[in-house]
């Protein structure tokens, strides 16, 4: 028993260890981009040796690739809680889906950091494109979805998911090359806006 309480322990410091050297990555990104980011920087704002970081991540491409899924799976909850405090209808769901990106981009300034840093460098844009683009691409999709139930008919409820895509994709820029300046309150409103529009028969 006393062996299996020291594994369980082990365990669960090596699972602490691991987050807080992906939160530490995360960090060095937002910081100095992806260049500045090293296995050392990363030790150092994790507060542990280099060696520990070579134990659990042996190069910096995976501590990258872990960090991309950690914001992935943060973003993933986030949307999933956002959508299940309102009703299955269309147009609360895309109001709730679009009003939630405005805000995830004013409290995780750093992930948008790591985002933007992600696209902008080959080998992790190409890394992107093979497992996290299909996702964007589903987002994009259940957006699409919400429209067509509205406005029965798929090709104009694509061009209009693409529209609020755009949207979201501005947002997030601006709020990660000027977060000082970012104007939630007045984005969310132009959200309510946009979504009325876009979600309208009226609108061509």
């Amino acid at each position: 028993m006393a062996e299996k309480n020291e594994d369980d322990l082990r365990l669960k410091r090596g699972e602490e260890t691991r987050r807080s050297l992906i939160q530490a990555t995360i960090t060095a990104v937002a910081r100095n981009g992806l260049s500045g980011t090293t296995l050392n920087v990363v030790a150092l704002l994790a507060g542990v040796s280099r060696a520990l970081v070579g134990f659990h991540f042996s190069s910096k491409e995976q501590l990258l690739d872990a960090a991309l899924e950690n914001a992935l799976d943060t973003y993933d909850k986030s949307l999933k809680a956002a959508l299940a405090s309102v009703s299955g209808d269309p147009l609360p769901q895309i109001t709730a889906c679009i009003k939630h990106d405005i805000q995830f981009a004013a409290t995780h300034n750093e992930l948008l950091s790591l985002w933007f840093a992600a696209w902008g460098e080959v080998r992790v844009t190409n890394k992107y494109r093979q497992s996290l683009l299909p996702i964007d691409h589903n987002y994009r999709d259940e957006i699409a979805a919400f429209l067509t139930t509205l406005l029965q008919n798929p090709v104009e409820a694509k061009r209009r998911a693409t529209m609020l895509d755009s949207f979201i994709y501005g947002v997030w820029l601006e709020c990660h090359i000027d977060p000082d300046s970012y104007q939630l309150a007045d984005n969310l409103l132009i959200a309510e806006s946009l979504v009325q529009l876009v979600s309208s028969t009226k609108f061509a």
